[in-house]
């Protein structure tokens, strides 16, 4: 589950030494990818465009200054982030501004720095963009690339107002190349320490629809790993749960205990125009 995949169309590495990165794709997007870091930094390696699906913080320690100046001081060109369900007080309300940024002005924030650095001006002129049920069209290696990101995740207990809550969200996600939501789709990386699944079935039922080549989720700690959907047309969906920490010691299907948990994932993806 943990294994490097490499194949003629993409990459993903786990394991690698971060002073030593594999030799990336002939004409490819490197991504970096990583969630549920809660309040912990390490080194991340050189790409293109990074991803953090969600929970920079924890809500038994709230501290956004950690992760904003750990991500800005990241020398990757564009960042992509969403909200996880600790990090509640990132949730804006409204539409971006024109130029990415959201509205900081709320007198309730907790560190109204950090909020700025991760969703306001400050993170835009760092190219730190924070999406929210929105798309950031990233312009990276010759290509553009349509990412949406939300702050979905699933319901441990879900109810007939959760699924209704999940769908309603979900139904306004339009196709793009690259999907990041906090929480796995339902019976995709999804299984807890319980062995029950609980990703968000509304998600699965849309995936053959938006068809994403890249979906990066996190939420479920145990599962981190990643699962490659091959579509009827040979395209393809590379899901990556890219969870940053450890549930108990161990992930779901190890048998030993690897000392992985603080890599990002690196995924390579050649260009298609």
């Amino acid at each position: 589950m943990n294994s490097n995949i490499v194949d003629d169309k993409f990459a993903v590495y786990f394991k690698y030494n971060v002073q030593n990165l594999p030799p990336k794709l002939i004409n490819s997007t490197r991504f970096i990818v990583l969630s549920d870091t809660h309040n912990r930094v390490f080194s991340i390696p050189d790409g293109d465009i990074l991803i953090h699906a969600g929970d920079l913080t924890a809500l038994y320690d709230v501290n956004f200054d950690i992760t904003a100046k750990w991500l800005l001081a990241c020398q990757i060109k564009t960042k992509v982030i969403v909200a996880g369900n600790h990090d509640l007080m990132l949730l804006r309300s409204g539409k971006p501004h024109s130029d990415g940024s959201w509205d900081v002005s709320y007198t309730d924030d907790y560190d109204p720095q950090a909020i700025d650095s991760l969703c306001g001006d400050i993170g835009v002129s760092n190219g730190l963009y924070y999406l929210q049920n929105t798309v950031k069209q990233v312009h990276s290696c010759g290509r553009t690339w349509r990412i949406l990101g939300s702050p979905l995740y699933p319901s441990r207990r879900p109810t007939k107002h959760t699924a209704t809550q999940a769908l309603k969200t979900v139904s306004r996600f339009e196709p793009m190349d690259v999907l990041i939501t906090h929480g796995p789709p339902h019976n995709i990386l999804d299984k807890t320490q319980s062995n029950l699944n609980v990703g968000c079935v509304e998600l699965t039922d849309a995936l053959p629809r938006l068809r994403p080549k890249l979906h990066v989720f996190g939420h479920i700690h145990e599962s981190r790993g990643c699962k490659v959907v091959w579509h009827d047309d040979e395209s393809y969906t590379i899901h990556i749960n890219a969870a940053n920490s450890r549930v108990f010691g161990r992930y779901n299907g190890e048998s030993d205990h690897d000392d992985d948990e603080l890599n990002a994932v690196i995924v390579d993806i050649v260009n298609d125009y």
